[in-house]
């Protein structure tokens, strides 16, 4: 608990690190929070915003484990998802999202390989999100927007969507690449006592992979729908917020910027790009307003989208560690080893 705590203060002491050096003493004031415009439309707006970028990664984990031949129900997608964000909160650059998801999944009865292939896919699906999303919002900036970009930054995010473009693809496409990887790791001498878990978790993986490939054409567009659906909310939800607190922020503005931001946000080693993501949003949205018009949006939208894990995480964990693992999670495995060291069944899997 105390870690927790530690790491929750760190986070937000980073976020408001961030948020002062873009919005100064605004974020000290009372009167800041204050919202200048309390229209109807835009609290509609807001709270919608706020609860489709809840649900819509639950209708992905679902359509996901579904689609792989397993069922699992909306709060046991829910607490996955959260566990995906908590363990993101918690480390740097997220790399704990991945490893929080697949406890979760596993602990509600799908099986380790089949949870590490729908991780992978979900960060497939945000890569190919974002590699669509940031060329489209290029465009609309130097076409349209009066909003100007420094050359640097431009270059950036067209590498950076095309990067984006290109793992998902590699990943999508192309399942044996990670596999061999697992494989491989079967036969490291460090990891020769998990050998037969990691064989298995490797064959279960590949069948996941396989089957998230051959998927049909409507289920890809489903859950790209979804997908997309999840990101332009989070972002809908900000540009509600700053017109409530009367910044003249352009929803397209907004979207095209926060599809650069949220990207390169994977790649800075602070736990949920905590700082980065408050700084560069104060710096970028509207850098015409008043500053006391970005802090109290920004920190809202930062506590409704991430800072609200550090509640959610503890309580499903909670949850997840009282109720009985499945009885395949129970039942030691039999399965026995080739001299060899490698897991027979893995052995019969056709390479890809």
């Amino acid at each position: 608990m105390k870690r927790l705590v530690g790491l929750f203060a760190l986070s937000l002491l980073l976020g408001c690190g961030g948020l002062y050096l873009a919005t100064r003493e605004s974020i000290f004031s009372p009167a800041t929070y204050a919202a200048a415009e309390l229209r109807t439309d835009l609290a509609v707006v807001s709270v919608l915003s706020l609860v489709l970028l809840w649900i819509a990664p639950v209708a992905k984990i679902q359509a996901l484990v579904g689609a792989q031949g397993h069922r699992l129900g909306p709060w046991e997608a829910f607490t996955a998802h959260v566990g995906q964000v908590f363990g993101s909160a918690m480390t740097p650059s997220g790399t704990g999202g991945a490893p929080g998801l697949v406890l979760a999944l596993e602990r509600s009865g799908v099986p380790l390989g089949t949870s590490v292939g729908v991780a992978v896919q979900l960060f497939v699906l945000d890569l190919a999100a974002l590699g669509v999303l940031i060329p489209v919002g290029l465009v609309y900036i130097v076409a349209v927007s009066p909003l100007a970009l420094p050359p640097f930054v431009t270059a950036l995010a067209i590498a950076a969507a095309a990067l984006a473009l290109v793992g998902a693809i590699v990943l999508a496409r192309f399942p044996g690449a990670l596999y061999g990887v697992m494989r491989r790791a079967t036969r490291w001498r460090p990891l020769r006592r998990f050998r037969d878990r990691l064989a298995r978790m490797g064959r279960e993986y590949y069948v996941s992979a396989v089957a998230f490939r051959d998927l049909p054409l409507t289920r890809f567009a489903y859950l790209h729908g979804v997908n997309i659906v999840g990101w332009l909310a989070n972002f809908i939800l900000l540009w509600a917020l700053l017109a409530t607190y009367g910044a003249q922020a352009r929803l397209l503005d907004v979207l095209s910027v926060l599809s650069i931001i949220s990207l390169v946000g994977f790649f800075v080693p602070t736990p949920g790009a905590s700082g980065f993501t408050e700084l560069m949003v104060g710096l970028v949205v509207d850098s015409s307003a008043d500053a006391a018009s970005i802090a109290a949006p920004v920190a809202l939208w930062r506590a409704g989208t991430f800072y609200v894990a550090y509640l959610l995480g503890p309580l499903c964990a909670w949850l997840l560690l009282s109720r009985r693992p499945p009885r395949w999670l129970r039942r030691p495995a039999r399965r026995a080893v080739r001299g060899d060291g490698a897991d027979p069944a893995v052995s019969r899997t056709p390479r890809p």
